[in-house]
This record gives C-alpha cells, structure tokens and sequence, in this order.
C-alpha cells in the first residue's frame, strides 16, 4: 500500500512539472540561442538604464541577456517552475539587475518599458498588438521573433545566422533567428 503511494505520489508530481514546463497556450517553449539573442538586442539599441521586458520568457536566457549588456529586465511566464529555474540562473550570474514574474502576459503593466521582446505564436502576437499599442510610451522598440505583427511595419528586420547551427525552421516560411524590430 506504501509503495503504491508513493509511485502514484511521484508520478503525479512528475506530471505537474512536466505540465509546468510547458505551460501556455500562446507559445510553446522553444529556446532562441543565445547569439542570436545578443545580436538582435545590440540591433536594437540596448543599453544601460533600459527597461527591458520579455513578455513569454521561458528559461530566462534572453533577460539575462539583457541584463548582462545593461538593462534593468523582465521577464514575464505562465510556468512557475521555468521562473524558478530563470532566477536560480540569474542568481548564479550574480545578476541583480533580473526580476521574473509569474503571471499573465496579457495583463501586465508595460508603460514603463522601452524595450519589449516576443517570441510567440501568430495568435498571442494579434492579442498583445492593442496591449502594446495602449501601454508602450512613443519612441519604445518592441522586438519580435519568428512571428511577427501583421499591421505594423518593422524599421529593421535581422536575419541571424550561425555557421555552426543551422536556423530551426518553425513553420511555413517561418525560421527561429528573425527577428523584426518595431518603434511605437
């Protein structure tokens, strides 16, 4: 009987993890490597005394990105252990400079950004459009990946790739490392 338990118990919580990870329905996780990542930010102008958001931040990587080159940045996710796993590897950088949230995307205070990035699927992108149209101060850069706004027109798009790792196609048309950059 205490066997029992404790296997039912184990794969329970095996599956919450599990279920955790990958959280969200607006994005799956994909990772973006992290060259491309610190083109893109440099491509936009990051610098120190920014306000950086990621809005769907995975495990982090692109924050802390951020972060290194400067910027005081968030990030935002739906899966509390993928924020766990974010601020154990700030902790370990020794970034103080990080903060990540559990929460929702779509309900967040963003009019203190100046930089926004996303990587998400082409349907969390049409919701957060009037989100970032209302919130975002003029003049701020919103940076998407992969899947990009439909009625705005990018000043720079960035194409980034590396001779070692080919660009993860993603879709039709589609490839992880484009990047489109966009001034509200």
């Amino acid at each position: 009987m205490d066997q029992t338990l404790i296997i039912t118990g184990g794969l329970l919580l095996g599956c919450m993890l599990g279920l955790s990870w990958f959280a969200g329905s607006d994005a799956p996780y994909v990772a973006t490597k992290s060259i491309r990542i610190k083109k893109a930010l440099t491509e936009a102008g990051i610098k120190e005394g920014d306000i950086f958001y990621e809005l769907g931040s995975g495990d982090g990587r692109v924050v802390t990105v951020a972060a290194q080159m400067g910027a005081e940045a968030f990030g935002i996710e739906q899966s509390w252990i993928r924020i766990f796993y974010s601020r154990y590897k700030a902790y370990k950088l020794k970034l103080k400079n990080t903060h990540f949230i559990h929460g929702n995307i779509f309900n967040q205070n963003l009019t203190k950004s100046n930089i926004v990035f996303i990587f998400l699927l082409p349907k969390g992108v049409e919701k957060l459009e009037p989100l970032l149209k209302k919130s975002l101060k003029k003049g701020s850069v919103v940076i998407t990946q992969t899947f990009h706004f439909s009625t705005w027109k990018p000043y720079k798009k960035i194409l980034v790739k590396d001779r070692d790792e080919p660009n993860a196609t993603l879709g039709l048309n589609k490839v992880e490392g484009d990047f489109w950059l966009y001034r509200v």
